[in-house]
């Protein structure tokens, strides 16, 4: 059974550039996308994630609060934080939620792959 993946990022080519890259490596995964906190939300509830890639900066709600409220419905989803900011408060934060890892976006080519492996 193919292992589902949300992935959250409020910009298109970003996310569609992820996508291509996991779709690449060929892990078998059923990928699904939101462009916002708010609908993240909403379809980790009825998609019911294995794993969830999620930008912190996103409309409407962010990132963190979006995976605090997914971890409450969903304790045992992976969840991993990409962001381009390198901040102490919000790696604080994710821990607190227990996310898997804190991605910076400029190094998710190097660091994304094995993160997702040891997930599966």
């Amino acid at each position: 059974m193919k292992k589902k993946i949300l992935l959250v990022d409020d910009h298109d080519d970003f996310r569609a550039t992820v996508k291509n890259y996991l779709n690449k490596h060929n892990l078998g995964l059923e990928i699904f996308e939101a462009d916002s906190g708010e609908i993240a939300v909403t379809k980790a509830s009825s998609v019911k994630p294995d794993i969830i890639i999620m930008d912190i900066n996103l409309p409407n709600e962010n990132g963190i609060e979006a995976a605090r409220k997914i971890r409450q419905d969903q304790p045992d989803c992976d969840i991993i934080i990409l962001t381009l900011f390198d901040v102490a408060i919000f790696k604080k934060a994710a821990e607190k939620i227990k996310v898997k890892a804190f991605i910076g976006k400029n190094d998710v080519y190097d660091e994304l792959l094995p993160v997702i492996k040891a997930c599966l």
